[in-house]
């Protein structure tokens, strides 16, 4: 896929999810949570690049911040407000500290797919392999990064808005050097080959038995959640499709990420 054509879809996701976000929730609170979040994620962006030299994006984006294509940072607000909203219908009852983890998992159980598709196609590169060319740490610095704002945002004082900007990539450092330190610099490093695709298969099982109890109890993810999140999905199934389309390992991973997704969507609309 040109790239000029994928950015001109991800704008189109990105103005597309705003507009059915602003139905359910004031404007100016949602584009003061979406600007807080598009800054804090480029400063999450730009100096984990900087201090770690982990990974780098394609030359062939269009625009950047620094070393930070402009695109990706108007993408993470979304990743993450999308994130807690399905949290909240998931498990409504849950306090801030243990829906702030659901937010972090959900995160991640995405940027799993994002990542080794995106990887496969060219649009950045890590400086080590791991699961489909992707070390584990770079899937859980999307976590480590929603955790914190995840923290900030689901609490109702708004002065907590004005701690997200820092406090995100803050957590997000915080979390991946205790994980590099405590783990990742000794252990899980270099190609995982199929021991990692079982892993993933073994998660999808795990999130798709829980949509299944979700589902039963009557709860589930609403349509208008879904939708949005469904079409940003499908532009990296068509990038797949354009840039691994015989791979079976990144399909399997497709499907472990999709099916619990499906299952714990409400189809009908209210």
């Amino acid at each position: 896929m040109p790239m000029a054509m994928f950015e001109g879809a991800c704008a189109f996701i990105i103005a597309l999810t705003l507009l059915v976000m602003a139905r359910r929730r004031p404007l100016a609170d949602l584009l003061g949570d979406y600007l807080a979040l598009a800054l804090s994620a480029w400063l999450g962006e730009q100096s984990c690049i900087k201090l770690y030299h982990f990974y780098s994006y394609s030359p062939a984006w269009h625009g950047r911040l620094g070393e930070v294509p402009v695109l990706v940072p108007l993408i993470w607000p979304l990743v993450v407000l999308s994130a807690c909203e399905v949290a909240r219908q998931l498990r409504p009852r849950l306090k801030v500290t243990a829906l702030a983890v659901l937010v972090a998992a959900i995160v991640a159980l995405d940027a799993s797919l994002v990542e080794v598709v995106a990887v496969r196609a060219g649009l950045w590169r890590w400086a080590e392999a791991g699961h489909l060319g992707v070390p584990i740490l770079g899937v859980l610095g999307w976590a480590y990064f929603s955790f914190g704002a995840a923290l900030c945002l689901l609490r109702p004082a708004p002065w907590w808005r004005l701690l997200l900007v820092p406090a995100a990539p803050l957590a997000a450092h915080g979390l991946i050097l205790l994980s590099w330190w405590g783990l990742f610099r000794f252990a899980l490093r270099g190609e995982l080959g199929t021991g990692s695709v079982v892993g993933i298969l073994i998660i999808g099982a795990l999130a798709l038995a829980a949509a299944g109890v979700v589902r039963r109890r009557g709860g589930g993810i609403a349509l208008a959640v879904a939708l949005p999140r469904a079409l940003a999905a499908s532009l990296f199934v068509l990038l797949l499709v354009s840039s691994a389309p015989a791979d079976p390992r990144l399909w399997l991973h497709t499907a472990a990420v999709a099916v619990p997704y499906c299952v714990a969507t409400r189809w009908r609309a209210a």
